[in-house]
């Protein structure tokens, strides 16, 4: 087993049964009824073990092995005492039991301590017993069972949700108070991993878990989770996957999880293990790579880091306090993205396999975060992907998104998979991500994600949608059925909180967060990794050499860009905000270069508003002096969307416009669309038919960040032959894009990978490093980079690697693991492993198509 079993085997195969007679046919009703709730299961006392026996209202009570029978405890403070107690500077007491956990909880809460054999417990149900679930020695799977057993649905229901907290501040806020009053326990929240926020983030945490201990029966605490942030600056994961060094991955996972524990957060929504089949996918930055092997070895040494605490000497103590759960996404297949849309919009609602190699996409999950070699064994969780994976035949299941997809989750419980499983965000919303399931109510999606053995739904704080859809699971399955499975969910969920530590201690200090996360070290560290991501792909004549300090200080033109600053979501938005500012930082390259760069007149847009015409370019006599010319740009990247009649526009990777002659003459998945039709007699009607998402012979507008090429365009025509003229391209949406625009143009080429959604420091200091010549570039491309958009066209969106590559004026071919040092084309023990040809099967399970 990969995880971890919670129901009984009689009761996993009646709902196996039932799930396998009426997956897609329950939930269906418009409205539901109030179901009978059952009680709260009896506890066992004086050692009188609970049986199964049905409670008055009917419900059947909890299984005689789910609950532990109650402890009645001794005298606190009496007889051997083990157990010390203090008030940190927090204002929490802070437990200190010999040889056994460290507790946290505060005065005012209502939760007082118990005592048996000498230690000290949290009474966190205030009944004066030592229950199961509060028994720090017992294993976190006995406890979450023996907690789920003795809820009611009620109490349940709330914790199948998981929304956002939507207050960071001295106060909680009135939505995350009306929240947790709910029920409800798990949020995500990026404001607590920000720099800056280190000591607001200790205040508010403790705040938030001092509200979810005061409030309700059973004191579960809160679970914060986060997006993959960049804390301290650590390399992101195409970084990581550059780098092609597991034990940089592992380490850099282990700093990161010690950074989010300090702040609060116990559970990472990633890594992002996708491969990037499809080198128009608009997310394949957010991944390792597109090569299976790699991306399974990368994920298992990551969520090891991440999971495991480490002693001083670096042995493996699996869960404890540095823990973070790792929510391993996207299952899977996301990066066979149709036309590489993105999956957040319903453009995106197909991944399509025209090479069957769907099983390809599953290696990173089964061989690598399923299949750890450190000791918590498996990714604490796993998120399913938004799309539908289309297939003709059947062969992929139904046509719904992956949290609906009863193949996908069989195919993982098959195969051993026990883990958490945490939806995607905004699943059950109407006209979101409900793809597939947009003709049944909210209550009606929540009841087909029980069934399918979802666990929790991301990004939704709908508690009465919760329990609706409970309610019509029980009209489905029956109420002994109903209950199991709502049971296992919620375990399932308490496991994740009782693997990090939240039923002991949930509580922060500020000098141990102040000590951990963002520090002049931590930062340093980041720096450091940041230079370990960065590409070489082009050197003519040794344009980029180690510095030699002995020589004189060279001159550089830097020009200004014309650059849009609005933030990523305002862009998504069609907002933009463009300024002129230096392609790089300035004060930084004074350190090695003398510096020439262009000026600015006045600004000639409404508003005061500086346009296209406002710069003033350096004249010819100072671009004279340079020996450099150093351009900075962004990757061009157009998303495939809609026109105003709703003809689909294709994805470009190129900054000029793109006319897509050589696509599909019709796309492979196609949804339906309701369309009005004129009729000669009646006037207009509508009818629903089968749209074709091609978008042959169709164009995509040049690139947003069309300036870029305009400037480097500029530079070359401009600068003195013997100057050199060098480029520093950040990639981001897709990992890769067409050189012919560009390459020509420059002398040398070095590209880092940002998949973030902010600029890091560290991440122009590694640049400016390696630009310079003070540090060597060692990184290798994670993507084979397509040597035109014809070439893009004819690849399958679901093979990797089967790419016509670029070649460049130097005879480099810019495929997956090519890069470049001071000597020349790296060859290592790194680009012997990952040439192999992809691999397509996972080797430790059995994989079967749907039919």
């Amino acid at each position: 087993m990969f995880k971890r079993k919670f129901m009984n085997q009689a009761i996993s195969l009646a709902i196996a049964v039932m799930m396998t007679a009426g997956m897609m046919t329950g939930c269906s009703s418009s409205s539901s009824k109030n179901a009978v709730a059952p009680n709260t299961a009896e506890k066992a006392a004086g050692g009188v073990t609970p049986t199964a026996e049905t409670s008055a209202t009917g419900t059947p009570e909890a299984t005689v092995s789910d609950i532990v029978s109650p402890i009645t405890p001794e005298e606190l403070g009496s007889g051997n005492k083990k157990w010390s107690e203090e008030e940190t500077a927090d204002s929490w007491m802070k437990v200190t039991n010999d040889g056994g956990a460290t507790l946290g909880y505060t005065k005012d809460s209502g939760i007082s301590l118990i005592q048996v054999d000498g230690y000290a417990f949290k009474d966190l149900d205030r009944d004066g017993k030592l229950d199961g679930y509060e028994d720090w020695r017992l294993d976190n799977e006995k406890r979450a069972k023996d907690l789920a057993a003795q809820m009611t649905a009620e109490e349940m229901t709330p914790l199948f949700t998981h929304g956002g907290w939507t207050s960071f501040d001295e106060k909680l806020g009135d939505d995350d108070k009306a929240y947790i009053d709910g029920g409800a326990r798990a949020g995500v929240t990026r404001s607590a991993a920000t720099e800056g926020n280190t000591k607001l983030a200790v205040k508010w945490s403790n705040m938030l878990q001092k509200t979810c201990e005061s409030t309700g029966k059973w004191g579960i605490p809160a679970t914060v989770s986060v997006d993959p942030s960049n804390i301290s600056g650590l390399l992101d994961q195409n970084g990581l996957g550059a780098s092609m060094d597991t034990d940089l991955a592992k380490n850099d996972a282990k700093e990161a999880a010690k950074e989010y524990r300090a702040v609060g957060i116990t559970m990472l929504l990633g890594p992002q293990v996708d491969i990037a089949s499809n080198p128009q996918w608009c997310r394949a930055s957010g991944t390792y790579s597109e090569d299976p092997a790699l991306n399974r070895d990368m994920a298992k040494a990551y969520i090891d880091g991440l999971q495991s605490t480490y002693d001083e000497n670096g042995n493996d103590l699996g869960w404890g306090k540095d823990s973070v759960v790792a929510i391993v996404k996207h299952y899977a297949g996301a990066g066979a993205s149709e036309g590489g849309r993105n999956d957040h919009f319903k453009t995106g609602e197909y991944t399509v396999f025209p090479g069957n190699n769907f099983a390809a996409h599953l290696i990173p999950f089964f061989d690598g975060a399923f299949k750890l070699e450190g000791k918590t064994g498996a990714a604490g969780g796993l998120m399913p992907n938004y799309a539908v994976s289309y297939s003709e035949d059947g062969s992929l299941g139904d046509e719904v998104g992956g949290a609906y997809s009863e193949y996908k989750v069989k195919l993982l419980k098959d195969n051993g998979y026990d883990g958490f499983i945490l939806t995607d965000w905004q699943v059950t919303d109407d006209d979101a991500r409900d793809y597939g399931v947009e003709d049944l109510k909210v209550g009606e999606r929540f009841c087909k994600l029980y069934e399918n053995g979802v666990d929790q739904v991301g990004g939704t704080s709908d508690l009465k949608a919760a329990q609706e859809g409970y309610d019509l699971l029980v009209e489905d399955w029956g109420e002994d059925k109903a209950i199991a499975r709502l049971r296992d969910a919620a375990a399932s969920f308490f496991v994740t909180q009782m693997e990090t530590g939240l039923f002991e201690n949930s509580y922060l200090t500020t000098d141990e967060a102040v000590n951990a996360a963002w520090t002049d070290k931590t930062k340093a560290y980041g720096a450091e990794t940041q230079e370990k991501g960065i590409v070489m792909i082009k050197n003519k004549d040794n344009a980029i050499h180690k510095s030699d300090a002995s020589q004189k200080k060279p001159t550089a033109y830097i020009p200004l860009v014309f650059k849009d600053k609005a933030d990523f979501f305002s862009q998504l938005d069609g907002k933009h905000d463009y300024k002129w500012e230096p392609a790089v930082n300035v004060d930084e390259y004074s350190k090695y270069y003398n510096i020439v760069t262009d000026t600015l007149g006045d600004p000639s847009g409404k508003k005061g508003a500086y346009t296209e015409k406002d710069v003033i370019r350096a004249s010819a006599k100072q671009l004279a002096k340079c020996d450099y010319a150093i351009v900075k740009m962004n990757n061009p990247y157009t998303n495939s969307t809609t026109d105003k009649d709703g003809n689909y526009l294709p994805n470009s990777l190129q900054y000029a416009a793109y006319t897509a002659d050589t696509a599909k003459e019709t796309a492979l998945a196609n949804g339906k669309i309701t369309k009005e039709v004129k009729d000669g007699y009646y006037g207009a009607k509508t009818e629903t038919v089968e749209e074709n998402r091609s978008y042959k012979g169709n164009t995509a507008a040049k690139a947003t960040n069309y300036a870029d090429l305009e400037t480097l365009q500029y530079v070359s025509k401009t600068v003195p032959k013997n100057c050199k003229v060098v480029v520093a391209m950040k990639i981001s949406s897709s990992a890769d894009m067409v050189w012919s625009e560009v390459e020509p143009l420059a002398d040398a080429i070095v590209i880092y990978y940002s998949g973030s959604m902010t600029e890091l420091a560290q991440q122009e200091e590694a640049v400016t490093k390696v630009l310079t010549g003070q540090v060597e570039p060692t990184g290798l491309l994670t993507m084979q980079q397509p040597a035109s958009m014809k070439a893009v066209e004819a690849q399958k969106e679901d093979v990797p690697r089967d790419t016509e590559c670029y070649v460049d004026s130097e005879g480099n071919k810019y495929d997956f693991t090519f890069g470049m040092n001071w000597s020349g084309v790296i060859s290592d023990d790194r680009t012997t492993k990952y040439n192999a040809a992809p691999l397509t099967t996972p080797e430790t399970i059995s994989f079967s198509y749907a039919k």
